[in-house]
């Protein structure tokens, strides 16, 4: 029972490079997010469950969220739809670089035999 509560304790913990920041609890469209800022730049933790979310759907909700917590425009989104970076373009400053990524790997799910599922992988 412990590890059940620290571990959904954990669940918006902050991600590399943001911990010890401010952190604000914001919802968009049904999405709600923790959102921490360091600089030109915001994590965006998706905290709601939701069932196989497609980044394409959530990244825009993180990033309004970003800009409405901000009042910065946001620039790009990156990650997964569990975890996202932000890059705000703040008070005339151009946004942070993308960063770079070694892999990107694309997934679909489909509907197997019965209750299994097959996953289709490809790298970009």
């Amino acid at each position: 029972m412990v590890s059940l509560i620290l571990g959904l304790a954990a669940c918006d913990a902050a991600g590399p490079g943001f911990s010890g920041a401010e952190k604000a609890i914001r919802e968009q469209d049904g999405a709600c997010f923790t959102l921490r800022r360091r600089g030109d730049l915001v994590e965006a933790i998706r905290t709601n469950p939701e069932v196989l979310p497609q980044f394409q759907a959530v990244a825009p909700k993180a990033g309004i969220a970003a800009q409405l917590w901000t009042g910065c425009r946001a620039e790009w989104v990156m990650g997964d739809p569990a975890m996202m970076v932000v890059g705000m373009a703040c008070a005339g400053r151009t946004p942070p670089k993308l960063p770079k990524r070694r892999h990107t790997m694309y997934c679909e799910l489909f509907a197997g035999i019965g209750n299994s599922f097959e996953m289709e992988c490809h790298k970009t």
